[in-house]
């Protein structure tokens, strides 16, 4: 695998900077731009778990003009170690105040948030001269600061929602790796540039588009650190790019980030969500496939005009014209598990398909509430058991989906929250237990909810009616479902 990772790399290598003296004079312009009155300023006071203050200023570049009802990307920039601090000046020393260019706003309009983190934090509480390390399960102080002031800005000014970029070197790729897995539906791309991550996020991770550079000389931080990385998103059909640097050290954002890598064209290329329907694109169909989907009123509506089954059959004819991949639409409104146990031999296993997508669940939760003919959570896990059982006997792989959503607001905050968790935990865990591929469309809507929703409202974002699909929502789900099913046929392949 690293004999192609270098290949690519030598490939999409442009030519590095002339000169330390045209560095010089980037960097002396830079300076100067930085002084422009673009720049907005602003701070995040938080605690950390010890009751310590943790101060995170940030500047925010602003387009050079702001045309009405217009709406722009925005770039997060995540510094390095050498630039903490609390000036809100020196973070702007890479990237940010080369973005406030005369020639790189009329380029590439946009907005760049780029916070600092406080002198002796970090972005990510880890080991960087580490060969390998874990994510930790919370969020660093500063990196809370950082989702504070992305949320801040976000409400405040015209950003498209759908291309939000992210990026950071050093201390920052690393950072750049941490809150991509953690929120892996913010963003429309990455590009950490000589940092390191947890290859067990790539599940997570691999419909995400990634371009990450690294010094193949570096002494800082591990060059193992992004082949790892890049490794394991390629095994769960990712499409990283991977730009190894010969002859380089450890400041490979010099060239990362210079007009001649290419990386800013690319960057503002992307649209989110494209990463996952191009992973199902390319994943490794064979001849013969067949794909069902299985599932309630949700997944019924998924197979009209518009909807998320539709938008993954319509994406997939695009890009491959020459697959015949039938799609078997099985979903009927009302279903709970029993429903589909008690039709799914005559509406999915008799048309004989290679690959089932089984959404259910929201039923069995929301119809106790509404006519308390609810399914008892025993009941509930068993039954899913059994359906996964009786499909995989049949030859059949699954892709199973957690229930998503009953009500838009903030988690915790929607009347059968609890319930619907209990229930997603249930198919979490049926899906561990039988090797089944998880398309965790609960966590995801909560994720993707917790960026959109800043008015907390209990429906209209991806939802109608805090259950059933928008547009917006079947785009959505086509392109989560899409990455699963990516993931589960790569895994068909070992």
């Amino acid at each position: 695998m690293l004999s192609s990772l270098f290949f690519l790399a030598r490939r999409l290598l442009r030519a590095l900077p002339a000169s330390a003296a045209c560095l010089g004079a980037l960097a002396s312009s830079d300076r100067a731009a930085a002084q422009s009155t673009r720049f907005a300023a602003g701070l995040e006071l938080l605690r950390d778990a010890g009751g310590a203050e943790v101060r995170v200023p940030w500047k925010l570049l602003v387009p050079a003009q702001i045309e009405k009802g217009v709406r722009y990307p925005l770039v997060l920039f995540l510094h390095g170690a050498g630039e903490r601090g609390e000036d809100n000046e020196r973070q702007l020393t890479w990237f940010a105040s080369a973005m406030a260019g005369e020639e790189r706003s009329a380029a590439y309009p946009c907005f760049v948030l780029a916070p600092q983190c406080p002198k002796d934090r970090r972005w990510v509480e880890v080991d960087w001269s580490a060969k390998e390390s874990a994510r930790p399960d919370q969020p660093s102080p500063a990196m809370e600061g950082v989702q504070r002031a992305l949320d801040k800005v976000l409400a405040e000014h015209p950003i498209d929602a759908e291309r939000i970029y992210l990026t950071g070197l050093s201390m920052g790729g690393f950072g750049t790796w941490d809150l991509a897995a953690r929120h892996p539906t913010w963003f429309a791309a990455a590009a950490p540039i000589c940092g390191g991550g947890d290859p067990r996020d790539a599940a997570s991770l691999a419909p995400l588009p990634f371009w990450c550079f690294h010094g193949a000389e570096d002494k800082v931080v591990s060059v193992e650190r992004s082949r790892a990385m890049i490794g394991a998103i390629e095994a769960l059909g990712g499409t990283p790019i991977y730009s190894e640097l010969p002859g380089v050290a450890h400041d490979s954002w010099k060239h990362a980030y210079s007009d001649d890598s290419g990386l800013l064209a690319w960057l503002f290329a992307q649209q989110r969500g494209a990463g996952a329907l191009n992973a199902l694109a390319q994943a490794p169909w064979r001849e013969g496939d067949k794909i069902a989907f299985l599932g309630d009123s949700i997944t019924q509506a998924g197979g009209a005009p518009g909807g998320y089954v539709t938008l993954l059959e319509a994406a997939l004819r695009e890009q491959r014209s020459e697959l015949e991949i039938p799609f078997v639409r099985a979903g009927i409104s009302g279903n709970k598990i029993g429903d589909l146990l008690a039709r799914h031999e005559r509406d999915v296993l008799a048309a004989k398909p290679t690959l089932v997508f089984v959404y259910i669940g929201i039923n069995d939760v929301w119809h106790q509430k509404l006519y308390g003919k609810g399914t008892p959570e025993a009941e509930f896990g068993a039954g899913l058991r059994e359906l996964c059982m009786t499909l995989g006997a049949a030859g059949v792989r699954v892709v199973l989906a957690t229930p998503s959503v009953i009500g838009e607001k903030r988690a915790g905050e929607n009347a059968l929250d609890a319930e619907l968790e209990r229930y997603a935990g249930i198919t979490r865990a049926v899906a561990a237990e039988m090797g089944l591929e998880l398309c965790d469309l609960r966590a995801e809507f909560l994720d993707r909810l917790s960026l959109l929703n800043r008015a907390n409202a209990e429906q209209g974002i991806l939802t109608n009616d805090g259950v059933h699909l928008t547009p917006a929502g079947n785009a959505f789900v086509a392109e989560r479902a899409a990455a699963a099913i990516a993931r589960s046929l790569h895994r068909r392949q070992r």
